[in-house]
């Protein structure tokens, strides 16, 4: 699957290829024989590279595509001036200008480990896991995979002039134009035909062998799809190339010959041997699997066949290529790098002045910066083009690299000085409104040279609002109003100010309405307003119902007026504003007449620390309001408008006070004298327990039981014990508080539990065996005496899963 490397003869003046005549053979035989190291690279590097003269200036580089796998289309720091490419199944090779190698991908055979002190190399080749090169001297040094000698067998090789490797067979090409097989044999492709000589190319497949012999193709190994069959009459041929199923032979004419992939049983023919029509100016061919690919003279690259990777999707921008390298599946180009022709920037510029200038190169590439970095404000396109105002003075040190497919060139280190000016500010802005609770952000226009700091001079900011240096106005106001203020913008050059005013609105609150008007009474005026909310002010209508006759309502909430009619007047109130609104339901009862009031009553007595609740006997027409009118309440008593006098006592003693009931037609006054007892001492104390757990856990982890105890009284219970049984499933882990474990029994024991107190302990299990687990909690006293001991166990059941 690799290919030979032999270039096309050069052209005659007029751009066609030199004719062949009966002694072309004999001279590039001759010519091949007298190659130096350098010139070998051209005549048969590793397979499968194919090359072309390079020209000088530029560093050749290595551009790489198809199958990323194993890291080999990764190419590496340190490849430069090549001088050979070579593509294996899971790695890659370069040799560089230098004569050392380079190898990356995968190396799980050591392919990738080129050895110590290796110099001088001018060619390499690759199998599948075994790397190989060759060194000026003719002698072969090969590294990795060596199950069928492909590594051990080439230290013997002397006055070798070209190499090329296949799966797990290599060629080698002497200089008396004979050929030396070695690694496998198992399909013939490493049995050199007996006297096979004056040979000038070699290309080593992946199971057959090619040679070129006095311009004709000799052929051998295997043939299942007939890629040895070489089509009669073929000559002229100057390079040959051998994929896995079929071969390439280049002719000196500069056009290709294909032939093998046929088959009538499986398919192999992926169009590997369907030659472009028309393709000609070719000057190196290469062949992999089941791909072609042929080098033209204007550096483009001609492929055919399966693109399975994307070997036949070459990279953008691919131009100028000198040596190709063919994988299973993946494809390595050398070409040259970008030259830098414009790397000139100029070294100084002034802050706030425009600046531009445009890096160029001698081939199509993209730029960036290579290391350091440009003045602040600055920028590089990927065209190349500096451009920007510079915002920051200073110097700064940068430089700049053109890539292309192959590489990149790193330019030369500049250094460009930022220089300080002075331009006098301006500022410039008009704030918009704003809203309570609304996140406010508003940038003032701020222009000079250095950047002016902006402050406040006069007036206030709104409250939640504040003022950068930079004249950023930021914040949540807080209170709605006004505010005016002048702020000024401020530089070595000068300042300048402005004034503006920032109106708060209040923020928006949906609408509410509330109240609960009393009664009414005929021919007496009467007067209720209801309780409105919202931002903007709502506006209060009747949205259902009627109001009672004489009444009216004011948008602002308020119902007013002298009741005409007596009776019952349910209606709705809707508060709107915009969209939104609120509704309340209310009921009127307007009398007739009035009624003076009526006040009476016997109140009981009371006992510290009990609830005490006594209403007294209220009527009149409308209804009276009662009050306090004299002397005091028992403490911790309240009386409410309607005579009910309620609370919880706190003080012993007797207490006399006056109350009065009020309304439009009189009053009606009634004087009591409560007695309140000292609070009487309870000699008994209710506890109760509760025990709660999980109702769920799994084998082999932790759960918790909660524990509460719980004194309801009505007296302190003395030396309380609380315990839990645990269930047979589970396995003790700890518990909180201060307790003894007497086996599968855990007792919680306190001094004493005042009355209303509560007490919470947890117990932490394993779970072990599978099952519902129910464990039992109880607790008791020892000194006082409890009234009802039905809440004093509890359980809690698990199901372990």
């Amino acid at each position: 699957m690799r290919s030979s490397t032999v270039p096309r003869p050069p052209a005659v003046e007029d751009g066609t290829s030199q004719p062949r005549d009966p002694g072309a053979a004999r001279r590039l035989r001759r010519g091949l024989l007298g190659l130096t190291a350098a010139v070998a690279l051209l005549v048969g590097t590793a397979v499968p590279l194919a090359a072309v003269a390079a020209p000088s200036a530029p560093v050749l580089g290595v551009a790489a595509w198809g199958s990323g796998t194993d890291g080999k289309t990764t190419v590496p720091a340190g490849v430069e001036g090549v001088l050979s490419l070579a593509a294996g199944r899971t790695h890659s090779l370069a040799a560089n200008g230098d004569g050392g190698v380079v190898a990356w991908g995968r190396g799980s055979y050591g392919q990738t480990s080129v050895p110590d002190g290796l110099t001088g190399v001018v060619a390499v080749s690759a199998g599948d896991y075994s790397s190989h090169a060759l060194k000026s001297d003719g002698t072969v040094v090969s590294w990795g995979y060596d199950g069928d000698g492909q590594v051990s067998r080439s230290a013997a090789l002397t006055g070798i002039v070209a190499i090329s490797s296949s799966r797990d067979n290599s060629l080698a090409l002497g200089s008396d134009g004979t050929v030396t097989s070695w690694g496998s044999n198992g399909l013939g492709e490493g049995l050199v035909p007996a006297g096979l000589g004056g040979v000038t190319a070699i290309a080593a497949g992946r199971r057959h062998s090619l040679a070129v012999s006095g311009g004709r193709v000799v052929a051998w190994g295997w043939d299942l799809y007939g890629q040895t069959d070489v089509p009669a009459g073929l000559e002229g041929v100057v390079a040959v190339a051998a994929g896995e199923t079929h071969s390439l032979a280049l002719k000196e004419d500069g056009t290709v010959v294909a032939w093998g992939a046929s088959s009538d049983s499986v398919v192999v023919d992926y169009g590997q041997t369907t030659v472009p029509e028309g393709l000609s100016g070719v000057v190196a061919i290469a062949a992999a699997s089941d791909y072609s690919l042929a080098l033209k003279g204007d550096g483009t690259i001609v492929g055919w066949g399966r693109s399975s990777a994307g070997q036949l999707q070459f990279p953008a921008g691919l131009a100028g290529t000198t040596a190709l390298a063919a994988g299973p599946d993946h494809v390595l180009a050398r070409g040259p790098r970008p030259v830098l022709t414009a790397d000139a920037p100029p070294a100084s510029g002034s802050l706030g002045a425009a600046a531009s200038y445009t890096f160029a190169a001698d081939r199509p590439a993209s730029f960036a910066i290579a290391s350091g970095s440009l003045p602040d404000g600055l920028t590089l396109s990927a065209s190349g083009l500096l451009s920007g105002t510079p915002t920051t003075a200073g110097t700064s040190t940068f430089a700049v690299s053109a890539r292309n497919p192959f590489g990149a060139t790193v330019g030369a280190p500049h250094t460009f000085a930022v220089a300080e000016t002075t331009v006098a500010p301006t500022l410039a802005g008009d704030p918009p409104a704003a809203t309570v609770g609304t996140p406010y952000d508003f940038d003032y226009s701020v222009t000079g040279t250095p950047a002016p700091t902006v402050s406040l001079v006069s007036g206030t900011l709104p409250a939640g609002l504040s003022l950068d240096d930079r004249g950023g106005l930021t914040g949540t106001p807080t209170t709605a109003g006004r505010s005016t203020f002048t702020l000024r913008a401020s530089n070595a050059a000068g300042s300048a100010e402005t004034t503006s005013t920032v109106v708060v609105s209040p923020a928006a609150a949906a609408p509410g309405i509330s109240g609960t008007p009393g009664p009414g009474v005929v021919g007496t005026p009467y007067d209720f307003g209801y309780t409105v909310s919202g931002f903007p002010a709502p506006s209060v209508a009747v949205s259902s119902g009627a109001l009672p006759s004489g009444l009216t309502l004011t948008p602002a909430g308020r119902l007013t007026g002298t009741p005409s009619a007596p009776g019952t007047f349910t209606f709705t109130l809707a508060a709107r504003a915009g969209t939104a609104s609120a509704e309340t339901t209310s009921t009127v009862t307007v009398s007739s007449t009035t009624v003076a009031p009526n006040l009476s009553g016997t109140v009981a007595a009371g006992v510290v620390g009990s609830a005490y609740d006594f209403r007294y006997a209220v009527s009149g027409t409308p209804a009276p309001s009662v009050s306090l009118v004299s002397g005091a309440l028992p403490a911790g008593l309240t009386l409410d408008a309607t005579g009910r006098l309620s609370g919880t006592p706190t003080t012993a003693g007797t207490t006399t006070f006056s109350i009065q009931a009020a309304n439009s037609a009189g009053t009606a006054r009634a004087t009591s004298t409560l007695t309140v007892s000292p609070k009487q001492v309870a000699t008994k104390a209710d506890l109760r327990v509760d025990l709660s757990g999980p109702a769920s856990a799994v084998k082999g982890r932790t759960l918790t039981y909660t524990l509460i105890t719980t004194n309801a009284g009505p007296a302190a219970s003395g030396s309380v014990f609380s315990q839990v049984v645990l269930p047979a499933g589970v396995q003790f882990v700890s518990a909180t508080g201060s307790y003894t474990r007497v086996g599968n029994v855990v007792v919680f024991q306190r001094a004493g539990l005042a009355d209303g107190r509560t007490v919470s302990e947890k117990i932490t299990v394993r779970a072990a065996v599978s099952g519902t687990a129910t464990a039992l909690a109880a607790a008791f006293s020892t000194k006082t005496p409890d009234p009802s001991i039905r809440s004093n166990a509890d359980t809690a059941s698990t199901t372990i899963r």
